[in-house]
């Protein structure tokens, strides 16, 4: 199992005109703590890019449980609980101040070449960095 944790502030833009964070945010908060996983990784998605293979996002679900509001600080916590293969799923569980599930949910990305947009499978300089939390024996 892969998890990484990243804070985020809501900013007044993203709230709607009942003072809480628009539902179309939260996707975005999900792709802050992909990004930061990634980084945390040392896989960057311009890294992957450059090495001709494009994560498209196949599927998005998200549960809203309680609202953000303007000023909170919020902990994106994603998590990557099997080895990529053909696809990856990212779960996402984002808390407030008070540790409380704001919302959770999973993006599934795919992997294509850049040139051709076909798919493939994981390409090996992605798995072997996931490889070490994955392959240990408890």
């Amino acid at each position: 199992m892969y998890v990484s944790e990243t804070k985020l502030e809501v900013r007044y833009y993203e709230t709607d005109l009942m003072g809480i964070v628009h539902h179309s945010n939260y996707i975005r908060y999900f792709e802050c703590g992909r990004h930061e996983a990634l980084v945390n990784l040392g896989l960057p998605i311009q890294e992957i890019e450059r090495k001709g293979i494009m994560m498209p996002v196949v599927r998005v679900e998200c549960n809203y449980k309680l609202p953000a509001k303007q000023g909170d600080i919020i902990r994106v916590v994603s998590t990557i609980n099997e080895m990529p293969k053909a696809r990856i799923i990212i779960y996402t569980t984002i808390f407030n101040e008070e540790q409380k599930v704001i919302c959770d949910g999973s993006v599934t990305l795919g992997f294509i070449h850049s040139h051709s947009r076909k798919p493939t499978r994981v390409p090996t300089f992605v798995s072997d960095l996931f490889a070490p939390y994955f392959n240990k024996t408890e």
